[in-house]
């Protein structure tokens, strides 16, 4: 083959002279290139060998070659899954379905594979059940196509072991522990299920979301408690104490595993998932993939029971070892650490894939999408009979059915084609590559440009990984007054976290780029006087694995005297090329309304993981927004409008000194009524990479996604009324009593000893019908501060969101003290949740001052409509001298003193404050006192008039009450406790003595004398006695054997735990039938004329049946109420 000018021809035989072999030089070189590795070396050809030697060494500088056909991208994880077999061997590089690429890219968690494969950025990987379920709820376009494996005990909760159970977790004396998951992923589902088994909510645990490499890092510096993971990531935490601590319950423990939270009816596993666009085009070589994935599990099947070819010492565990660990030679500890996960996992057969009774994959995706939408992982309501056809189309079965027995039974020694030998190229970070190679070689400088260009780029060379954790940047300036244009012609990059951005010189950003392009789709861009690249990465790497891209970025800076030119909204780039929103960009408000767009007119989807700025400035003091066009994906892409001028993080080069305040954000279809706020304002849409589609309210997709925001100043006061805006007790940037919601800051200005505050605007929340979700409001006031010793709240409406058995919410309000800067400080002194009844709440604390902030945040979703709240708020003082600033003295709405008057109205100079929920009325006491006795008495009397009566009509009542007595007495007399035990004559004897038996891996076998086949072997004498008497008495667990082989027996669950690494294995009891105890009574015939398929009870002593019926002959119809213990034997 020809690269670069030279030839490369392969052929069997000794070397010439002067060519070493491929693993001396060649082998780099021919990672460079693209070819596979074999037992071949390479001759160079022509014979001057010196001269294309050094040709040769200056490959890694080059671009690695372009594929010469399709380039497949396959998302993995770093799972010891067999499958592995075919990565690491790179056999489907070397045994191709025509001239395609394989490369396999190492994934941090499920939740990015799916952005990734809706993107285009992956073309198959594999997904853990739960990311892909919410990829099918948020319509992401992309299909199941097989089922890997489901989880078994491979995934787990592991803590620090002073943890015993889920509910040691919560805060009780103690700070909450801190537990870590990857976002979306099947042991985040975990996590939230281990939450809601234990009827905790998302606010008793500080849940975080970290990627198991920061999940392992974080566990060694001792700054989390936990973590829900699996593989690497677990069996580093259950092998290394936490935070290097030598304390026994500082150890890692495996809490809960995927097993136990599947017996709970919450099942995990992975699928392999292709992009709509790739099964479209390429579904040969979907089925080549999935075909070579069924064979290496097929054979695990086979050969983990019967031969060594998986044994922890053979070359398969081996390779699996090296996937894992991407080390070239796993320890000893590590290939035992894979053998025994590779066993955790559970393989379903291709015909068992296919079953429903075996795994009912689009009910189980279904389910799955429920229970993240209860625990506020997603924003849309999964659920219903109507949406079932949609999760079945997301299970793409045709794959499977195309196969055949002989695309995956034969087994892989049998296949001259694979070779556990062979090595895939891995693509790896070189430490003599520089971090950032910009034109003058330093990792950050400023450049002149000229017209003829400057090239610079990332740093890797050849097919190199780039380094990670960089932030380099590049300052461009042209000369005399010209334009820097940009070309980027290479960006290959791990999306959301490494990529472009370019700034402008006032340091607002001008573009931001991520993922992996096609260049041609990259618009030009370009800025006057000066312009500011960074490039910026994570500390993940993907470790490509098999035919190595050329990753990273290139670019080419130069001067130019071309404007850019005016776009029409939603268009951007140098010559309006690029059809979507790019960047920051100064607006004029002008009294002719103007418009912004997501992305151009007539474009149908926004673009993924899109970063847009409008800086809306105006001349008058108030600027209207009405949206026009409003469909973008609800809970996960967002308009947001912030008060000023001020860019917020992410939209500058350098952060703001304080944050813009948030004013208002808009996410889903709903539109917002027209909105008017003081000028200026700050507009910004930004999207993730997933499910760029909104949905409508009938839940089917909306094929006009985006929004189109129209905006104008408003010139005079007379405008503005018309226009609907007001104000109120409370100050805010918003001006629109049309909102029926609460959006951003509200400020009450001066010292109330009391007041109200709503989630409704401009009306009562009992008027609202739902309120917005992730939305945060927040309300500044001041009390009296003399003598404060707490607050009080009341509720004339709370109706907010509570956690419930299986949903989860943050949703409350909580109250901060103001720090210096005005913003909340420290803890929250007092925290109001959904469900509180009756709704009020008083709160002691130590003040440091009468300043608080009120914040109201709702999280994702309201399952269940929700009203909001109206929420009066009082001081609370330590002494009547206090209570003369207000607050204690406050009355309930209009009657009862709810905050006691009676008491404090001295020290309320002899009136009582009367809130309600939006103003306040004074009582005089005297008066007060003159109606209570001069209506009471009277009324008094007529009460004592109506009582007579009533009594007489309540003793007829009470006659009625007696026959309900007395059929109440009844039912408890037709219960029986039962005092004998008896077996129906026509079921078996109980069974007597039981032995036990546990399940040996197929390798080790052969060390066992004495097995019951297959692989079943048994306990001691002792042991199996032990183990027999925990299950008859119904124990849930039994411990047996000595530290370090201590295990945990589960009989009812019939598994045994190593207590040191978390390891699981099954359990047989085989029972033996004993002779009819003497104590128990054989049953009589049953009679002739009850129906055969009526069951008969099997009674034990002390049960409790219902008698519904007693027949004449002994015989009775009737249920089992409660069942007894299982206490001996055959009782």
């Amino acid at each position: 083959a020809k690269f670069h000018g030279f030839e490369l021809r392969s052929e069997t035989g000794a070397a010439p002279q002067g060519v070493r072999r491929r693993d001396a030089v060649l082998r780099v070189a021919g990672s460079d290139l693209g070819l596979p590795h074999s037992s071949l070396h390479y001759q160079i050809k022509p014979t001057c060998y010196q001269t294309m030697l050094a040709r040769l060494a200056l490959l890694p500088a080059l671009a690695a070659a372009a594929c010469a056909g399709k380039q497949v991208r396959v998302g993995t994880f770093g799972d010891t899954n067999p499958e592995a077999l075919v990565v690491m061997s790179d056999w489907l590089n070397t045994n191709k379905v025509a001239n395609e690429c394989w490369t396999f890219y190492r994934q941090p968690s499920g939740g990015l594979s799916i952005a990734k494969l809706d993107s285009g950025d992956l073309d198959m990987a594999l997904l853990g059940s739960t990311p892909y379920a919410a990829a099918a709820a948020r319509r992401g376009r992309l299909k199941a196509v097989s089922v890997a494996h489901l989880k078994g005990s491979s995934q787990a909760l592991v803590t620090r072991a002073r943890f015993n159970e889920p509910k040691d977790l919560a805060p009780n004396g103690t700070a909450k522990a801190t537990i870590a998951t990857p976002r979306t992923s099947t042991t985040h589902y975990i996590a939230l299920a281990v939450i809601a088994n234990a009827r905790m909510d998302l606010t008793d645990v500080n849940l975080v979301f970290m990627s198991p490499n920061e999940i392992m890092a974080a566990w060694d510096a001792g700054t989390i408690d936990g973590a829900c993971a699996w593989g690497t990531a677990m069996q580093h935490m259950l092998n290394n104490p936490w935070g290097g601590s030598a304390a026994a319950d500082d150890k890692g423990r495996q809490m809960v595993s995927a097993s136990t939270v599947a017996e709970w009816d919450y099942r995990t596993g992975n699928v392999v998932a292709a992009s709509d666009d790739f099964i479209a085009n390429h579904a040969d070589l979907v089925e080549y993939l999935v075909a070579a994935f069924e064979r290496t599990r097929h054979d695990y099947r086979i050969n983990s029971l019967t031969s060594d070819k998986w044994a922890d010492d053979s070359d398969y565990n081996e390779v699996v070892a090296r996937f894992a660990t991407l080390s070239d030679t796993p320890t000893s500890q590590e290939k035992t650490d894979t053998y025994e996960l590779l066993a955790r996992f559970e393989y379903l057969s291709v015909e068992d894939q296919l079953k429903a009774d075996k795994i009912d994959l689009p009910k189980m995706t279904q389910d799955s999408a429920y229970f993240f939408y209860e625990q506020k992982v997603l924003a849309e309501d999964p659920s219903g009979a109507d949406q079932v056809s949609h999760y079945e189309n997301y299970y793409d079965k045709t794959i499977l059915t195309g196969l055949t027995t002989s695309d995956y039974e034969p087994l892989l020694a049998t296949d001259t084609a694979f070779s556990a030998t062979n090595e895939a190229d891995v693509q790896r970070e070189v430490a003599s590559d520089p971090t950032c190679a910009d034109p003058t070689g330093a990792a950050a400088t400023a450049v002149t440009v000229t017209t003829t260009g400057t090239t610079f780029e990332d740093g890797s060379t050849g097919t190199n990984a780039y380094a990670n954790d960089t932030d380099c940047r590049w300052q461009f300036t042209p000369p005399g007054g010209n334009y820097v244009s940009l070309d980027i012609a290479k960006l290959m990059s791990e999306q959301p976290d490494d990529g472009l951005e370019i700034y402008d010189k006032d340091g607002d950003l001008l573009a931001a780029f991520t993922g992996r392009w096609d260049p041609n789709d990259l618009p030009d861009i370009r800025s006057s006087d000066e312009a500011t690249v960074k490039w910026t990465t994570n500390s993940y790497d993907e470790n490509a694995i098999g035919y190595l891209e050329d990753v990273g970025f290139q670019a080419t800076s130069s001067s130019t005297v071309s404007a850019p030119s005016n776009c029409s909204p939603g268009e951007s780039g140098a010559s309006c090329e690029y059809a979507y929103c790019l960047g920051v960009v100064d607006e004029a408000s002008a009294t002719l309304a103007n418009t912004i767009r997501s992305q151009a007119a007539g474009t149908s989807a926004y673009a993924p993981n899109s970063r847009c700025g409008w800086r809306i400035t105006s001349t008058t003091a108030h600027v209207e927004l009405k949206f026009t066009e409003l469909a973008i994906e609800n809970g996960f892409d967002f308009v947001k409008i912030y008060e000023g001028a001020t860019a917020p993080t992410g939209f500058s080069l350098t952060a703001p000194a304080a944050e813009p305040k948030l004013l208002y954000a808009a996410t889903g279809s709903t539109l917002p009524p027209k909105l008017v706020f003081a000028a200026p304002v700050f507009v910004t849409f930004e999207s993730d990479g997933l499910g760029n589609t909104a949905v409508k309210s009938d839940g089917t997709p909306d094929s006009n996604g985006g929004f189109d925001l129209k905006y104008r100043s408003l010139s005079s006061s007379s405008d503005i009324r018309a226009n609907g805006i007001c104000d109120g007790d409370w100050t805010s940037p918003i001006k629109n009593c049309a909102l029926d919601h609460c959006t951003g800051d509200a400020v009450r200005a001066g010292v109330h000893s009391h007041g109200s505050f709503s989630s409704s605007s401009g009306k009562s929340a009992a008027d609202a019908t739902d309120y917005l979700a992730k939305t945060t409001c927040r309300w500044f006031f001041e009390v009296p501060d003399g003598g404060l010793a707490g607050l009080s709240f009341r509720a004339p409406v709370w109706d907010v969101e509570a956690s419930g058995t299986l949903t989860s919410t943050t949703d409350a309000v909580e109250i901060y003290q103001q720090g210096d800067d005005g913003a909340p400080s420290g803890d929250a002194v007092a925290t109001l949740k959904g469900g509180d009844d009756p709704a009020d709440w008083d709160f002691d604390f130590s003040a440091t001052s009468g300043k608080f902030v009120a914040v109201f945040a709702s999280d994702l979703n309201n399952p269940v409509p929700k009203k909001g709240f109206d929420l009066v708020y009082a001081g609370k003082y330590g002494s009547a001298d206090a209570g003369a600033n207000g607050g204690f003295c406050l009355c309930d709405f209009g009657g009862n003193c709810a905050w006691p008057c009676d008491e404090e109205a001295p020290a309320c100079g002899g009136t009582c404050h009367v809130p309600t929920s939006k103003d306040e009325a004074e009582i005089d006491l005297g008066l007060l006192y003159g109606l209570v006795f001069g209506l009471f008495v009277p009324l008094l009397c007529v009460i004592g008039l109506a009582f007579a009566r009533y009594r007489r009509k309540i003793q007829g009542k009470l006659k009625g009450e007696r026959a309900e007595l007395k059929k109440f007495k009844d039912s408890i007399v037709g219960m029986r406790v039962v005092t004998k035990a008896v077996a129906p004559a026509a079921l078996p004897p109980p069974p007597g003595t039981a032995r036990w038996y546990w399940q040996e891996s197929a390798p080790r076998l052969h060390t066992h004398a004495n097995l019951k086949p297959p692989h079943w072997v048994p306990y001691d004498a002792s042991t199996s006695a032990a183990l027999e008497e925990s299950f008859q008495k119904g124990w849930e667990t039994i411990l047996i054997g000595t530290a370090p082989r201590q295990y945990k027996i589960y009989p009812r669950r019939m598994k045994q735990v190593n207590e040191a690494t978390g390891f699981e294995r099954e359990l047989l009891r085989e029972a033996t039938a004993a002779r009819q105890a003497a104590d128990v009574e054989s049953g009589a015939p049953r009679p002739p004329d009850v129906d055969p398929d009526e069951p008969c009870m099997v009674l034990r002593v002390g049960s409790i049946v219902q008698i519904a019926r007693q027949r004449e002959d002994g015989w009775a119809f009737g249920s089992l109420t409660m069942e007894a213990p299982v206490t001996q034997p055959g009782l």
